[in-house]
């Protein structure tokens, strides 16, 4: 969004709590297994938001809507600055004992496609991300979305977010451009379908609603089921994870609780009226849902693990939401556990996380959004185990480090299976995303920048075979900024790394830079790789 509210006054202080911790990054000992503390037996409070959707219906095909009416806009839309966070308070940061200083001894990684994707909206800050399907790539940001062939080939757009709501009706096509944002595209790799969100405001009537899009078929450029959820309060950073019994979002509520939705999955498919199921959870910051990658679902029944940073710096958080459809008293939330973790200290913390990373040119500082955990926590199930990935900004000597986990459930319960903080060197390195092909490879994609240096896209990696704790890839990057962001200090807030469900092994990283200094001037940069050969026909 362009401006977040809720998020931004969440302010972390850090407290030395016990933890259990693993061995060093570099070390080829494997990490000390984490003991979670299991979820507590609280049920969330329903709430009120829960119910139908307030409208729904079926486009005509996006190509459509875009003739004649869809344009790129031609004008820059307002540049929103953000707002001021007073600085959380100082304390010391603490030794990160999972720190990985030194880089990888594998070679770099070999890029396959590299291209630009969606630019120059004129707005701030883009939240690129991008997803992929059985053979189109989709881009979506604050103020365009684009479909791309495997190739880079533009298939269609850039066209403003809105285009795919003509004709809806109500905020979702109506809502003036600083009031949409937050945009989320996901591929649902056991249904074959596209599933794109975006919130919408109409300040007149105080309406807060989520506009949600799902494909009716593998084209992303093809018709689309539209539904429109309202909420009784604004909705901010709102983050969908797929799932089999339903679509999960998360997004921030009233005060410092957040909230968790259940999208009925099945009858949106099939363009149905559909329910949500809400309920306000009291995580201590913004909570990631689950998000299933290939083409293998979690045991029948499991639910949706809700994931969230503790502020005080030594542990993660997690609730469990079962969904019941046939019987919604039946539907449950239930947390909080904790998951002990190597402490860390948040991005700058003792001075102030919204103002963190350095840029080559400029005094202006960039938002380390060190406050949350990043977009996706992202799932896969290997038959014999089930696993998840996940990070965030942290404290490393002499800048930003990008704090990583690969967690495995046991009874539906996360423990650590392995944990580190990647930052050789001085640079600072922010805004991670990070999956895992079918072997288990872990991809990790982020921004970095320094005094020296301005904002470029990189990428690093670990082999499954690989010593626990430790990105074995020698760091790479995708691209090279030019250029530094001079007017704002909101830089993301996330990017995307997604997986090929065709090979479910091609890695395509989204994320930005700036081809010179100034603000609004973004370009985002889309890059596909491999980081071993996939030949087994039988993908996970």
């Amino acid at each position: 969004m362009h401006v977040s509210r809720a998020l931004r006054s969440i302010v972390a202080v850090a407290s030395m709590g016990a933890a259990l911790v693993a061995a060093p990054a570099w070390s080829a000992t494997p990490a000390t297994t984490a003991v979670p503390k299991p979820a507590g037996h609280t049920q969330a409070p329903r709430s009120p938001d829960s119910g139908p959707a307030l409208h729904h219906d079926t486009s005509p095909p996006l190509r459509d809507l875009w003739q004649g009416h869809g344009e790129r806009r031609s004008t820059p839309g307002a540049v929103s600055p953000g707002e001021v966070r007073e600085p959380s308070p100082t304390e010391a940061a603490r030794p990160d004992q999972v720190v990985q200083d030194r880089d990888g001894s594998r070679g770099p990684i070999r890029l396959d496609v590299s291209f630009d994707g969606i630019r120059e909206a004129g707005g701030v800050p883009p939240d690129p991300n991008a997803s992929v399907g059985s053979r189109q790539i989709v881009e979506i940001t604050n103020y365009d979305l684009a479909v791309y062939s495997k190739t880079g080939a533009t298939e269609l757009g850039p066209l403003t977010t809105q285009t795919l709501f003509r004709g809806f009706g109500g905020p979702c096509e109506t809502a003036q451009n600083v009031d949409i944002g937050d945009p989320v595209v996901r591929w649902d790799s056991l249904a074959h379908r596209w599933i794109l969100n975006q919130f919408a405001l109409d300040r007149t009537g105080d309406t807060n609603r989520l506009c949600v899009a799902v494909s009716t078929s593998e084209d992303a450029t093809g018709a689309y089921y539209r539904y429109e959820f309202g909420y009784r309060h604004f909705i901010d950073h709102p983050k969908v994870a797929v799932w089999p019994d339903a679509y999960y979002a998360t997004f921030t509520g009233a005060g410092t609780v957040f909230e968790a939705c259940a999208w009925d999955r099945h009858r949106m498919l099939r363009g149905a009226d559909a329910d949500q199921q809400c309920y306000d959870v009291p995580v201590p910051s913004f909570p990631l849902g689950s998000d299933l990658d290939g083409s293998t679902p979690p045991p029948q029944g499991r639910p949706n693990l809700l994931l969230a940073l503790d502020p005080a710096g030594d542990s993660l958080q997690y609730w469990r939401f079962h969904v019941d459809w046939a019987d919604q008293t039946r539907t449950a939330v239930t947390g909080p556990g904790e998951l002990p973790v190597a402490p860390y200290t948040p991005a700058c913390q003792s001075t102030d996380p919204t103002q963190c990373v350095p840029q080559a040119g400029t005094t202006q500082k960039l938002d380390s959004l060190s406050y949350s955990a990043m977009y996706r926590l992202a799932y896969r199930n290997f038959g014999d185990h089930q696993s998840l990935v996940v990070n965030h900004a942290v404290d490393a000597p002499g800048g930003v480090g990008v704090r990583w986990y690969e967690l495995r459930l046991d009874h539906d319960r996360p423990v650590v299976h392995q944990q580190s903080t990647y930052a050789p060197g001085s640079m600072y390195r922010w805004m991670g995303s990070a999956a895992q092909d079918r072997e288990g490879n872990i991809a990790l994609g982020y921004s970095t920048s320094s005094s020296q240096d301005h904002p470029s896209i990189s990428v690093t990696g670990r082999l499954a075979r690989d010593p626990r704790n430790v990105m074995t890839f020698r760091e790479t990057t995708v691209w090279t900024g030019t250029g530094s962001q001079t007017g704002s200090n909101r830089w993301g807030d996330y990017t995307s790394m997604a997986i090929d469900p065709v090979d479910n092994c091609t890695f395509w990283y989204t994320n930005q830079y700036q081809p010179a200094d100034g603000t609004g001037n973004w370009n985002t940069r889309i890059a596909s790789f491999r980081l071993s050969d996939c030949c087994d026909p039988h993908h996970k």
